[in-house]
């Protein structure tokens, strides 16, 4: 079971179109020419009333070029115990097979399902050509450039010179309005200084881990960064007060981050 989750879902498709059409054919057959030849034959033959105790010498048969065969009415047929004629022979089965056609619903039925396999092989092919299609398209298209891990010898000056740059306007934003809402537009405010420095936030980055790398990038010191995040946290997700003197603390965090990049508050 394991192997078959490892095959390709093209492959597995390919053998689901491949069976389904053996499946139609198998039953195209057994309705034309089953074992029995229920449909288009003549059916089993009435078994006799009695069986047959007496023994008896059986008849020469003759098979001729084409397969058919002739039975052999002996010169002393009369003088020997020879077993009578069969009342049919191969040939009369195949004249009754031809005086009798199959009904007209199993014609019907057979066109039906010979129609439905038709469609089915058609289907299953073109399906194959779009996905062979497809895959040579990709194989042709350029393909776009791997997001690398790390980071140009630029990116650190930028992201400095952004931060500093936007320092009167995130003070602002930290001294006004409620103590809570400020620290958490304050810290907010790193991923505006990322942005203008041309580092974009990855797709796996959350905001915290987002602003904590445009810090890291920039060189500021670790000891006020972590301080303004576990403010910034404590205002984001916790239920209890936040004061001004957790603002101050914030602002206190802000000026030695920027004094570690060389501008004072």
């Amino acid at each position: 079971m394991r192997a078959l989750r490892d095959v390709s879902p093209a492959v597995r498709a390919v053998v689901t179109v491949a069976a389904t059409s053996l499946f139609l054919v198998l039953v195209a057959w057994a309705t034309l020419i089953g074992p029995d030849e229920a449909f288009t034959g003549p059916g089993p033959r009435p078994a006799p009333a009695a069986p047959r105790t007496e023994s008896c010498i059986p008849l020469p048969v003759r098979t001729a070029a084409d397969g058919t065969t002739t039975v052999v009415i002996p010169d002393d047929y009369n003088q020997r115990d020879y077993c009578e004629p069969p009342a049919d022979t191969l040939q009369d089965n195949r004249d009754f097979v031809e005086q009798h056609p199959p009904p007209f619903w199993v014609n019907v039925l057979v066109t039906v399902l010979l129609l439905a396999l038709l469609v089915v092989i058609v289907l299953g092919a073109l399906w194959l050509v779009v996905v062979a299609a497809r895959s040579v398209r990709r194989r042709r298209e350029p393909r776009e450039r791997a997001d690398v891990g790390f980071e140009v010898l630029a990116e650190p000056q930028r992201v400095g010179e952004a931060v500093v740059a936007d320092a009167g306007e995130q003070e602002e934003v930290l001294r006004a309005g409620d103590p809570r809402n400020a620290i958490v537009a304050t810290w907010h405010r790193f991923e505006v200084q990322g942005e203008r420095a041309g580092v974009p936030r990855r797709a796996s980055e959350t905001s915290s881990e987002y602003a904590l790398r445009i810090l890291d990038l920039a060189d500021a010191d670790v000891a006020p960064v972590n301080r303004l995040a576990e403010l910034y946290r404590e205002a984001r997700f916790s239920d209890h007060e936040i004061t001004e003197r957790h603002r101050a603390e914030a602002l206190d965090a802000l000026h030695a981050i920027r004094a570690s990049l060389g501008a004072r508050a």
